[in-house]
């Protein structure tokens, strides 16, 4: 840490939308060179306190000082100048401007107006170099893997003399190598007196670059303590307002299950490969599928949802033979409910009511003379909301207004419309709170108690040693390694066979 100035000080914030008060009196110092995290369950406040201090909202009431100075926001742009700059979980860039236009856009070099792309490459490659960063200038955004458009975004708030940083969730769609790259950096950059709010609920890395810890709940500061002087399981406590309930799983090993999901020789040589792969899910068992990104987990878990037709090799459902799966009306046909691991773009349309959300892949069983019966499709959709404990004010609101945990239990749900014998997860908390990561692990393994077997993939270490029976380990397109009945001291061992020499 730089030193005890404040870089940013809150005092007394409020926001409120009609009778509600998102936040209640909030109030905290963040320091030169230090990185403090911001946490809380999804609606505690945290998004809306980000937007006011990048000067998206303005507040209702409460002060604001930089440097000790008072500011007001009027526009995301006022708060730039100000040398704040918020790095949101979904990215904003021009996606067919080269990194080194994104990097200087709205600043471009050169006189009397006029600039050329040598002098834009030239001032990027510059600004690049001063923070040691290593980017491909000439290359368009959207051909950019995340974490390298992560890069550059951050490259943008400091290469406009950003003092502090407000990253959202900016590890949540990364590999652990690339989230390990973006912890490095950020403490890079508050050894260099950058100030960084770190909004995350991935409590392992706070706990790694964090020295603060701010915990909201229901929009009030509940507590601002050290993290050296704290826990995780007392954070948790804090967040949820009651302590951690853990899901409870049966220490009894499970005996043989009868196979409803077998997978042989699966093989494929467009990247991500696959090589030789076979695998087998029980009635009633998790199956973990754990690797990096690239390794070719992602791969199956895609392909059994139809979403690859390029994989060779032999399936069977519940001993049943597939011919293939060339789409996802085939994997729904085969008794396959497919959990992809991007819910906005590949699971829900935002803009649809719930209760049309939960029905939407069984919407042919509900239907009479091409007639919707809405009596069953609401009846349907109320069933499945109890199931998977859905906060909602009704099945009417549209799920884009609900939290990123509670439109995962609508993911979740739909999957379940269908009552399929194998579900398959990918990524399946992604970006949700820890509460929310709870009940979701709870509904699994639920699930699994009824019969459901399930093929969980996953890049969350904790997750695939918590929740799955047997643990398979993916590297280079080959299960190179198998774990028993995981428990929290195989984390080790899992990830040396992922990533550690063969």
């Amino acid at each position: 840490m730089q030193g005890e100035a404040a870089a940013l000080t809150v005092e007394g914030l409020v926001k409120q939308y009609g009778r509600q008060r998102v936040l209640e009196g909030v109030s905290f110092a963040l320091r030169e060179g230090e990185v403090a995290a911001l946490l809380g369950e999804n609606g505690a406040g945290k998004s809306t306190l980000a937007k006011i201090l990048a000067g998206a909202i303005q507040p209702d009431e409460g002060t604001i000082a930089v440097d000790g100075t008072p500011v007001s926001f009027s526009s995301p742009r006022s708060a730039l100048l100000q040398g704040i700059s918020f790095m949101p979980q979904e990215l904003i860039y021009v996606p067919r401007l080269t990194v080194a236009e994104n990097v200087c856009l709205g600043r471009l070099p050169g006189r009397l107006g006029g600039t050329s792309p040598r002098a834009i490459r030239r001032r990027a490659r510059e600004e690049a170099r001063a923070f040691d960063l290593d980017l491909p200038m000439d290359r368009t955004m959207d051909s950019l893997p995340l974490a390298q458009q992560q890069q550059v975004e951050i490259l943008k708030a400091l290469a406009r003399r950003s003092r502090i940083l407000l990253l959202d969730e900016p590890t949540a769609a990364l590999s652990s190598h690339d989230s390990e790259q973006l912890l490095q950096l950020t403490t890079t950059l508050a050894a260099r007196g950058v100030a960084v709010l770190y909004i995350s609920h991935r409590l392992d890395e706070v706990f790694r670059v964090c020295e603060t810890a701010h915990v909201l709940r229901n929009g009030r500061l509940v507590r601002s303590a050290p993290v050296a002087e704290t826990s995780p399981r007392e954070v948790i406590e804090l967040m949820l307002g009651r302590p951690p309930e853990e899901a409870e799983f049966s220490g009894a090993a499970r005996g043989p299950a009868q196979p409803v999901l077998e997978l042989e020789a699966w093989s494929r040589e467009q990247r991500p490969a696959l090589h030789d792969v076979s695998l087998t899910v029980g009635r009633g068992e998790i199956v973990g599928l754990y690797g990096v990104r690239g390794s070719g987990a992602e791969t199956v878990a895609e392909t059994l949802g139809g979403l690859h037709d390029d994989v060779s090799g032999r399936t069977a459902v519940s001993g049943r033979r597939l011919r293939r799966i060339a789409s996802p009306i085939d994997a729904r046909r085969a008794g396959i409910a497919y959990v992809p691991a991007d819910r906005k773009s590949q699971g829900l349309v935002l803009i649809m009511p719930i209760v049309q959300s939960l029905s939407l892949p069984v919407l042919r069983t509900l239907t009479r003379w091409g007639v919707i019966r809405r009596g069953q499709e609401r009846t349907a959709a109320r069933r499945l909301a109890e199931q998977v404990q859905l906060r909602a004010r009704s099945v009417n609101q549209p799920v884009g207004e609900l939290s990123g945990g509670n439109q995962q239990k609508v993911l979740v749900g739909s999957r379940l419309a269908a009552r399929p014998t194998v579900l398959v997860l990918q990524e399946p908390t992604r970006g949700v709170d820890v509460g929310a990561r709870l009940e979701l692990h709870r509904l699994l393994r639920g699930l699994a108690d009824e019969g459901t077997g399930q093929l969980l993939v996953t890049s969350d270490i904790e997750e695939a040693v918590g929740l799955s029976d047997r643990l398979l380990i993916v590297r280079d397109g080959r299960i190179v390694h198998e774990i028993h009945r995981p428990t929290h001291a195989s984390q080790l061992e899992a990830l040396h066979a992922a990533g550690g020499p063969q």
